[in-house]
């Protein structure tokens, strides 16, 4: 059974690697509120471990950013939701008039 964390992100929202004491670091994303934290586990190897499951969380971070910073530009308009729609009404009438 594993546990799944789902994070919808808030303004003020961020990440960064933190020293709680010397010698330790940890990556922590969220918030004062909400956070996550990656530690490195006391083992031989999590070192090792820590690092490659951060690469992979940095790679798919920038993939997921690129996403939804593309989604953002194809989604946002600078006219109105009713200026849409009666610009698509006056093309229908006009396509309908010719």
């Amino acid at each position: 059974m594993g546990i799944h964390v789902v994070i919808q992100p808030l303004v003020g929202y961020g990440a960064a690697v933190v020293s709680p004491s010397p010698g330790v670091r940890q990556l922590v994303a969220g918030s004062e509120e909400t956070s996550f934290i990656v530690q490195v586990p006391a083992r031989i190897g999590g070192l090792m471990d820590t690092a490659r499951f951060a690469q992979s969380l940095a790679a798919a971070a920038s993939e997921f950013s690129e996403w939804c910073e593309t989604q953002h530009r194809t989604r946002s308009h600078s006219s109105s939701f009713h200026d849409q729609w009666s610009d698509d009404a006056d093309d229908a009438v006009t396509r309908k008039n010719d």
